[in-house]
């Protein structure tokens, strides 16, 4: 029976053969691994990775087993699921690239305040193409609170640039996705058809105001996050915070956006520096 001294004799031994040489060779690759799941994380890539692994595992295991003919079938799979990741994510890859060639891949991609502005504007031009046409719109900033937890339960998964046109789309009424509110996440359209929790203090909301009003209230009564919203009947522009609805004019509406997009910013890089 092997004893504890046995195992650090052996393990001892094992260190011996690693040289500086081989230390540095297996920090590069941990690293360089490290950074490829950081820049999938939260892609379609990523999961379509998670699903290879499984692959792999399945070979391992049935070639353990000697199961040859499951065995062989998954050893066929996985060379064609890698081809087939190449195809479907050749935008991601050349994306990838592209990063590389500029310097920002083994660095923490961080949000610019051109970024930040761009993105203000496009979202308060939205609000004021929505208020001038009635058009109901409800728009979502996460800040500290993590909503992933609401978008599984419902919604569309958008995860593209915000633009003007994008959102004014999706808020047009007849569209499939107009029904609902948007979540602006890492500066990009997260979701739409979103659907709300209402809120439990009615006492403190406006009779006059409908279920868009009520559904931000409830949504910010429970997290941190800014909530945008037009009303279909009088085209006013208000937003939420706190469980509370307010009122303000368009430079105050703009200046909250900015400075919850900022927020927001600060809150997604202290997650990516809490993970490290």
């Amino acid at each position: 029976m092997i004893n504890l001294y046995q195992v650090i004799d052996l393990i001892l031994a094992i260190l011996g053969d690693i040289g500086i040489i081989d230390i540095i060779d297996i920090l590069v690759i941990s690293y360089a691994v490290y950074r490829i799941l950081l820049f999938i994380e939260d892609t379609r890539a990523f999961n379509l990775l998670k699903g290879l692994g499984f692959l792999v595992l399945a070979y391992i295991l049935t070639k353990e087993l000697n199961l040859i003919t499951v065995n062989s079938i998954i050893e066929s799979l996985i060379p064609t699921s890698i081809i087939a990741m190449i195809i479907i994510f050749q935008p991601e890859l050349r994306l990838g690239l592209e990063d590389l060639g500029k310097s920002r891949f083994l660095r923490e991609r961080q949000t610019s305040e051109a970024e930040v502005s761009e993105v203000c504007n496009e979202i308060c031009k939205t609000l004021e193409i929505c208020s001038q046409k009635r058009r109901g719109a409800l728009i979502v900033i996460e800040q500290d609170t993590l909503l992933g937890e609401f978008v599984k339960s419902s919604g569309t998964i958008i995860h593209g640039k915000v633009t003007s046109e994008l959102l004014n789309t999706i808020f047009y009424y007849g569209t499939p996705l107009h029904d609902g509110a948007v979540i602006i996440k890492s500066n990009l359209v997260e979701s739409a058809a979103w659907f709300l929790p209402t809120t439990s203090y009615h006492k403190g909301i406006d009779k006059d105001l409908g279920s868009r009003h009520r559904a931000a209230a409830g949504l910010t009564e429970m997290t941190d996050a800014i909530v945008f919203i037009v009303s279909e009947e009088t085209g006013a522009i208000r937003y939420s915070r706190n469980g509370k609805i307010n009122s303000s004019n368009m430079e105050g509406i703009r200046k909250l956006v900015y400075t919850s997009l900022i927020r927001a910013a600060k809150y997604e890089q202290q997650r990516k520096e809490d993970k490290k």
